[in-house]
């Protein structure tokens, strides 16, 4: 009996040390990645956590939480997160919802006073799933933050622009939206927005250091927000936008962590009603969108994601949760660059999925020898810096022209030459179709996303990952 004692020891503590030295690994390759992904994209600082299977396996910052100080990220470092504030807001509707004051399928002119009669059908279900055709105050003027805006003003202002398309016909990403919840959150609770925020959402969860953005008020350990200019970093640009229930709010990777566990368990929100978050929204045609009630819901590579992304001016970041695997990747960063949190929580998130890679792509059916033809022609010549107008509607020919994007183009034309492209697949969104590719260089693989215009003209080309 002794020694099959000591057997089941000594085999338990081989496989403990096993798990430890898996740990490791994996710790000691996620600062691998994290560091080179920063160096690559010149990212100034990250905040960065993994949660698997409901335990942290790694909270960590990195880099500097301000160049002119040279204060490194720690995990108490505030940081703006964006339109990852979006999941917070819906989960402030829906705690209402629970409370018995909102109901999802309800017409928003119940809620919101002056409402004009173009909204009519517009429901608060429409503004969780960016469905409601209202316009999107992103690039127009007259939203920014300097005018503290009321909410009668705020509506007055919006409803001079007419319905972009009816209620529920299709998704479009739309931040007016959520400044429209917010305020519904405030005539339902009576309290302002970021009150009823701290006293239904961050004080329960003990997200103590989770707040407000807004530049009046003095954050201990905030970080700055930067933008890199080809060859240099500059402050972000101080002319912010009233993000309110889009995008407002700041917090750290330590509060961002409890916001995930609040998210497992069921005293928070009940299990139906994350349910009925994490569903897709249904189209009046009765085909599925990629968006829930403040989340974006999809399949990559078969691992079902439910994720969003952040970014405001000088800052970006993702909360990525891989379901099936039960892995979460937080992160936090202070630059501005579009979808530099995205890239280091993908390729984070590898470290413990690698079944995610590009690599595993396999190439699949429906390619067209000609499409595929013009769109490697087009991609070698951008990454050239020389792209063809003829190919290009007007708006992509100056975004591929302009100085960043050469830049960028600089960077990956240092991958090496494109060999091929290998189709990936293709998928309606927002009502056109898109086409993914994997393009295979010496030292990268790079998954690229292609657009064409009723014209034929190619009108996105769209680096999303490379590894």
């Amino acid at each position: 009996m002794m020694i099959k004692k000591i057997k089941t020891e000594t085999v338990l503590r081989a496989l403990f040390l096993l798990l430890l030295a898996s740990a490791s690994v994996n710790a000691d390759a996620v600062d691998r990645v994290v560091r080179e992904r920063m160096e690559e994209r010149n990212v100034p600082g990250a905040a960065v956590a993994v949660i698997r299977n409901g335990k942290i396996e790694k909270t960590k910052g990195y880099g500097l939480a301000s160049l002119e100080f040279q204060v490194p990220v720690t995990p108490d470092t505030v940081f703006e997160i964006g339109s990852v504030s979006k999941q917070m807001t819906a989960a402030g509707i829906l705690l209402l919802v629970q409370d018995g004051k909102v109901r999802l399928d309800e017409k928003i002119s119940a809620y919101l006073p002056g409402t004009p009669e173009s909204w009519g059908n517009v429901t608060v279900r429409h503004l969780l799933t960016h469905t409601s055709g209202i316009k999107s105050y992103t690039g127009l003027t007259g939203f920014e933050l300097s005018r503290r805006l009321s909410m009668e003003q705020f509506i007055k202002q919006l409803a001079e622009h007419p319905l972009e398309f009816v209620p529920g016909e299709k998704n479009i990403y739309n931040n007016s939206g959520f400044n429209l919840l917010a305020y519904i959150i405030e005539t339902q609770s009576g309290k302002k927005y970021m009150d009823f925020m701290r006293e239904r959402i961050f004080r329960p969860l003990g997200m103590n250091r989770t707040g407000d953005r807004d530049p009046q008020f003095i954050i201990p350990l905030r970080a700055s927000g930067y933008e890199w200019r080809i060859d240099r970093y500059t402050g972000r640009d101080g002319s912010l936008t009233d993000l309110m229930g889009a995008g407002s709010i700041t917090s750290t990777i330590e509060d961002m962590i409890k916001w995930e566990a609040a998210l497992r368990g069921d005293k928070f929100l009940s299990p139906e009603t994350k349910r009925e978050m994490w569903t897709q929204f249904t189209f009046n045609n009765g085909t599925r969108s990629v968006y829930g009630l403040g989340w974006r819901i999809s399949d990559v590579r078969g691992h079902k994601l439910i994720g969003h992304t952040g970014q405001t001016a000088g800052f970006g970041a993702a909360i990525f949760r891989y379901v099936d695997q039960d892995v979460t990747v937080i992160v936090l960063t202070n630059l501005g660059e579009l979808g530099m949190g995205s890239l280091i929580a993908t390729s984070v998130a590898k470290k413990y999925i690698p079944s995610l890679s590009i690599k595993n792509i396999r190439a699949v059916d429906g390619d067209d020898p000609g499409r595929n033809e013009r769109f490697l022609d087009a991609l070698r010549a951008r990454v050239a810096n020389r792209p063809d107008e003829s190919s290009l509607t007007p708006e992509l020919f100056r975004a591929v022209s302009s100085q960043r994007a050469k830049a960028a183009n600089e960077r990956v034309a240092r991958f090496g030459e494109i060999r091929r492209l290998r189709f990936a697949g293709a998928e309606i969104i927002e009502n056109k179709s898109v086409y993914r590719y994997v393009a295979e260089t010496e030292k990268r693989s790079m998954l690229w996303r292609f657009s064409l215009d009723p014209d034929g003209r190619i009108s996105e080309m769209t680096l999303e990952e490379d590894e």
